[in-house]
């Protein structure tokens, strides 16, 4: 039995002001091959299928476009939950009617317990959806009371479990599919948090009774306490920090109900994303003959003395530069070490901090909770905007 997975699409993502919807077509395109080629049995989609949750129409389009040639065309089911930039109703729309045509789609709790249950040689593969766990849709859908998204994950992920365990025989293997953060793993400048003022990573020991984990969220492939735990990573680089990343899906193979092996099939971006650092005549000069020239790029310059438009100059060569910075004014910044850590800092920590600061005295627990509370309802504005 043979599952595709991926995630982290985006679709209709902005990188630096520019549009990446070619590339992502090209990619969508490599990710259709694959499933024909490699004839699995289902493709795995882990959540943020679009950048935001009111996405372009471009972006529907050629989501339809994507669905359409792999259910129809190949005949091959797609399995599909929502993720956090994703709007969930509005994915979810339709999805009882498109169920019949073989999407899958997993974007509220209503369907937690109605898994898909494909036919495999020693039994059955039943793969699981759990969409995004928002604190607030959880405690209102299950009439419970979780402060963050770690407490989220792991209430409905434990209902799910003891469901599991009191109506399935034992010659199930049971993949899941979660858009979560698992505690230790790499993260990049792309992801956007999964909570503020509370919570957001989970124990990988959460998941380590499925037979595969299916993972979205983290944008570099990346399995983390366990090898069935896996994140397939997003399949473009959207950001700087991913320079060094390779991008791939994940195939994998269920032998039995306790046996999987996976492996990584690479994914060929349009237009790679690199960071070109040196002195500028330098640049300009490699730039000239460089066969990757239409790349993403940022380019950081060494030169000490003042330049003259330096970016419209470059532009020439590398046209798609995203970018451009002084390396010694970043060095620079660099150096301080308390300014490196008060930037990763939780915004609530700051903020209660520089209440100490003007007080004297602590936030107290109900005005933290408060304070958590405004900070997610910032957080989900921004993602509806």
């Amino acid at each position: 039995m043979k599952l595709l997975h991926t995630s982290d699409w985006h679709l209709g993502r902005v990188f630096n002001h520019h549009s990446l919807l070619d590339d992502q077509a090209h990619i969508l395109k490599q990710i259709t091959q694959q499933v024909k080629d490699h004839q699995v049995d289902a493709l795995i989609v882990a959540g943020d299928i679009y950048d935001r949750a009111l996405p372009p129409a471009d972006a529907v389009q050629l989501l339809d476009r994507t669905l359409s040639k792999i259910i129809n065309e190949l005949n091959t089911p797609v399995v599909m939950i929502s993720g956090n930039h994703d709007g969930a109703q509005r994915l979810g729309f339709g999805a009882e009617l498109f169920k019949q045509a073989g999407l899958h789609l997993f974007t509220s709790f209503d369907d937690l317990f109605n898994p898909v249950i494909l036919k495999a040689p020693f039994g059955q593969v039943v793969i699981w959806g759990i969409p995004y766990c928002d604190p607030e849709h959880v405690n209102d859908y299950f009439d419970t009371k979780v402060s963050d998204h770690q407490g989220a994950q792991e209430y409905v992920t434990q209902r799910l479990q003891a469901h599991i365990a009191e109506h399935f025989p034992e010659n199930c293997a049971h993949v899941v599919v979660s858009h979560s953060f698992i505690a230790g793993a790499s993260t990049s400048d792309s992801e956007r948090p999964l909570s503020i003022g509370g919570a957001e990573c989970v124990d990988a020991d959460l998941f380590k009774e499925f037979t595969y984990t299916a993972l979205g969220h983290l944008h570099q492939a990346q399995f983390k306490g366990y090898q069935h735990v896996r994140y397939s990573g997003s399949p473009l680089k959207y950001s700087f920090s991913e320079v060094s990343q390779k991008k791939s899906t994940t195939l994998v193979t269920i032998k039995d109900s306790k046996t999987v092996e996976h492996e990584l099939l690479p994914l060929k971006a349009i237009r790679d994303v690199r960071v070109i650092e040196g002195l500028f005549d330098d640049i300009l000069a490699e730039g000239a003959n460089d066969p990757h020239n239409l790349d993403y790029v940022h380019v950081k310059l060494t030169d000490k003395h003042a330049i003259l438009d330096p970016l419209a100059q470059l532009r020439r060569v590398y046209p798609n530069i995203l970018d451009l910075s002084k390396a010694t004014l970043e060095r620079q910044a660099n150096d301080t070490a308390q300014t490196r850590e008060q930037l990763a800092r939780p915004h609530i920590e700051i903020i209660a901090d520089f209440y100490q600061n003007m007080r004297g005295e602590n936030l107290s627990d109900e005005q933290t909770e408060l304070l958590a509370s405004v900070l997610n309802d910032i957080n989900k504005a921004k993602q509806d905007a």
